[in-house]
């Protein structure tokens, strides 16, 4: 095909793609997916991963797996047809991720899945959150899972699935509502592609998916041949946990093989699935080998072309699971309750980190960590409205990696985001939900110091305003911090407090929390920095500086760790500049 045409079309869908996730954001009502905790994406007939141009990295990897499951159970799909997915088992993330599958026909042939995933505000878990940590399995769980059934036939709504939904959600009209919106943006795809198919005729169409996979394997090919050959060795260890008082250690054994642009990422060497909500499913631990190694690729300064996230990309990169594995295939009824996050996020950032010892200019550091009450499941009732309520806050965010060219993304959140979900409005939250937002800032020297920075992570400090709120969140990298590579520092981990009523503040010791707030108590989340890159002593010091300018560390760090002298008055940053010769003697 005609390279131009060939960019062209792929803008085209790209286009599609994004317009399916403008319409969740425009028309959502849970501040959930306000936040962008959503991803939508495109697969062929052959339900291979097409398109995800702002899909998070968890989310969209498995979305050829849900396409699987959707032809397998239903062979005689039609148009007009959509599926509800949210079965871990059978290809899907967790289970709070509800995901909407739509065959598209053109001349009445199947030629594209459209795929719209949405993180639920609540799924009837046993207890008002999203995430169960402490779950022994899916049923103490108590997740509605639905795997892949037909919830709209000849374009309309299979009652029975809507009113099962309704029973059993404690918020069923903004779960209902939530639904519209991912329908519509499904149908926004499908019609999308209709178009594209009569704009370019069929026969064209297939071979520019045919086309644009290949180019993404050539991409990826060419990125791979840059980095250096070896076997690495990946290690960590997530933190004491409810049931695992010694944590549960993680590692992968990762072949970079760049004359045959081949990278294999074996997680097999790892323990059995836990008696928690911990264990990944199949699709978020081969997302996370996945992942990390797009980012290594994505990283490095001698690549110039993006490597997408799509199957094309996938053909190069091999990741090898085993059954019942924490860090792989589980078995029902094992609870993938926190499969998006947790120990998914420990092995991408413990790849990064192997990649980034392996040599200077690649990889990164480890990423900040954490579901820390910034990103709690927080529910009560809303005396104002008479009604209760029940969302996943975003109020604050943990620092990203630094990497070899760049300092950590400020608002990174976690790897299996990688920095595309918003930070909530607090004003929007405070009208929606009876609940007050009174500091929202950056961690002071939080941060990983580096050559290249980890990104600080941040304060947040949230209650309720009249009613009982209970909070749910679950902590790691309290004690196995986030650790720099090359040279560059830890960063620090999250930890939670409480502000009482008569504002006295103690910790929360607790991993996983489930704290209930009184009128006129607060919790404080303090989130997790992200790791840095190469010796402090190698930063620019007058970037030390502006770090200072920022807010992001203190001249007392400048001094200790970066080896930075400054003249002037601290408390005026407006007055400090960089003292050279002492800077040097410093760093001597």
């Amino acid at each position: 095909m005609d390279p131009v045409q060939l960019l062209v079309m792929a803008n085209r869908v790209d286009g599609i793609t994004r317009d399916m996730t403008n319409t969740i954001i425009w028309t959502t009502r849970s501040a959930t997916l306000a936040a962008r905790d959503l991803s939508t994406s495109i697969c062929t007939a052959q339900h291979e991963l097409f398109v995800a141009p702002e899909g998070l990295p968890v989310h969209v990897y498995g979305s050829g797996l849900l396409c699987e499951a959707m032809a397998d159970l239903h062979p005689d799909f039609q148009e007009g047809d959509a599926f509800l997915h949210n079965d871990p088992y059978l290809g899907n993330t967790h289970a709070a991720d509800h995901t909407i599958l739509v065959p598209v026909f053109f001349e009445g042939e199947h030629i594209f899945t459209t795929c719209v995933k949405a993180h639920q505000a609540d799924i009837g878990d046993a207890i008002p959150t999203t995430y169960m940590p402490k779950a022994r399995d899916v049923y103490e769980e108590g997740a509605l899972i639905f795997p892949c059934v037909k919830i709209q036939e000849r374009y309309a709504d299979v009652d029975d699935i809507i009113r099962m939904c309704r029973k059993r959600i404690r918020v069923p009209e903004v779960w209902y509502g939530d639904y519209l919106a991912m329908i519509a943006a499904a149908r926004v795809g499908e019609q999308g592609l209709k178009d594209l198919c009569a704009k370019f005729g069929l026969g064209t169409v297939k071979t520019f998916v045919r086309e644009w996979l290949d180019y993404q394997e050539r991409v990826i090919d060419a990125a791979i041949r840059k980095l250096p050959p070896g076997r690495l060795h990946a290690h960590t260890t997530f933190d004491p946990f409810p049931y695992l008082p010694d944590g549960v250690p993680l590692q992968a054994n990762i072949d970079i093989e760049p004359a045959a642009g081949r990278v294999t990422v074996d997680l097999r060497d790892n323990p059995d699935t836990t008696p928690t909500g911990l264990n990944l499913s199949r699709a978020t631990a081969t997302n996370a080998g996945i992942s990390a190694v797009l980012a290594v690729l994505n990283s490095l300064p001698t690549v110039d072309t993006e490597v997408k996230n799509n199957a094309g990309s996938f053909r190069r990169i091999q990741v090898l699971l085993r059954e019942n594995c924490v860090v792989g295939i589980p078995r029902h009824p094992t609870s993938c309750s926190m499969a998006t996050t947790g120990i998914a996020d420990r092995v991408q950032a413990m790849i990064h980190a192997a990649f980034g010892r392996h040599a200077d200019g690649i990889g990164l550091a480890e990423s900040g960590r954490g579901q820390g009450p910034y990103m709690a499941v927080v529910s009560g009732y809303d005396q104002r409205r008479d009604e209760p309520y029940m969302l996943s806050l975003f109020s604050g965010t943990a620092g990203g990696p630094g990497t070899p060219n760049t300092d950590g993304w400020l608002t990174f959140l976690m790897a299996a985001g990688a920095g595309l979900l918003y930070i909530d409005q607090s004003e929007v939250i405070e009208q929606k939900y009876p609940i007050v937002v009174t500091e929202m800032r950056v961690r002071l020297d939080s941060e990983g110091a580096g050559r290249q920075r980890g990104a600080p992570g941040s304060v947040t400090v949230f209650g309720p305003i009249d009613h009982t709120m209970e909070v749910h969140y679950s902590l790691d990298g309290m004690i196995n911090v986030p650790l720099g590579v090359q040279g560059g520092g830890p960063a620090l981990g999250p930890a939670a407090q409480l502000i009482d009523a008569s504002g006295v503040t103690r910790d929360l010791p607790d991993i996983v929390g489930e704290q209930p707030l009184q009128a006129g108590e607060y919790i404080v989340s303090l989130s997790a920095g992200g790791g840095g890159y190469g010796h402090p002593h190698q930063r620019p010091a007058q970037a030390v500086l502006g770090d200072i300018v920022e807010g992001y560390i203190s001249p007392r760090r400048a001094r200790e760790i970066y080896g930075v002298a400054l003249t002037g008055d601290p408390a005026k940053v407006e007055t400090l500049r960089v003292d050279e010769t002492a800077t040097a003697t410093l760093r001597a």
